[in-house]
C-alpha cells in the first residue's frame, strides 16, 4: 500500500517521487528565483556603491569645505586682532593730537593776548620818532654839534601842536 499511497501522491507523470521532471521543475524555478535574487542583490548592492561614492564625495567635499572655512577664521581672526591694535594705536595717537591741540590753542591765546599788548603799544605815540621828522637832515659832523649847541632843540609841546 505504501508504494501505492507514493504513486497515488507522487509525480503524476509516473515517475519516482524526488526524481524526473517534477522535481526538475521545482528546481529550476528555484534555481530561477535565485539568479533573480541574486541579480536584484547585485543591482541593489551596486546602487548602493554608487551612493557610497556620492556620500564619500559629498562627505570630501564636506571637509575640503570645513577646512577651508577653518582657514578663513583663523584668517579673520588674525586680522581682528590686528585691526584691534591698529585700532588702539590710533586711540592712543587721538588722544595726543587732543593734547597737543589743547596746548596749541592754549598757545594762540597766549598769542592773542601778547598781540593785543603790542597793538597798544604800537598805538602809543612816539615822540622822539616825531622829532626825528621834524629835524633837518644831518649830513656831517659840524651839523651835528650845530645841532646840538643850537637852541633849535624843540620843546615836547611843540612837537605835538606841530604833528596836529
Amino acid at each position: 500500500m505504501k508504494m501505492e499511497q507514493i504513486r497515488k501522491f507522487g509525480p503524476r507523470d509516473g515517475s519516482a517521487a524526488g526524481e524526473g521532471p517534477g522535481m526538475t521543475r521545482s528546481s529550476l524555478l528555484v534555481a530561477a528565483l535565485m539568479v533573480l535574487l541574486l541579480w536584484l542583490l547585485s543591482r541593489e548592492t551596486d546602487a548602493l556603491r554608487i551612493e557610497l561614492g556620492r556620500v564619500s564625495e559629498r562627505a570630501d567635499q564636506a571637509e575640503r569645505l570645513a577646512s577651508q572655512r577653518q582657514a578663513d577664521i583663523e584668517r579673520l581672526t588674525a586680522l581682528l586682532g590686528s585691526e584691534r591694535g591698529s585700532r588702539e594705536r590710533l586711540r592712543h595717537e587721538q588722544d595726543d593730537l587732543r593734547a597737543a591741540l589743547v596746548g596749541h590753542q592754549q598757545r594762540l591765546e597766549e598769542l592773542k593776548h601778547e598781540n593785543q599788548k603790542l597793538r597798544d603799544w604800537a598805538a602809543e605815540s612816539l615822540p622822539a620818532a616825531r622829532r626825528l621828522r621834524d629835524q633837518p637832515a644831518i649830513t656831517d659832523v659840524d651839523a651835528y654839534r650845530e645841532h646840538l649847541s643850537g637852541s633849535d632843540a624843540r620843546p615836547a609841546a611843540a612837537v605835538e601842536q606841530s604833528a596836529q
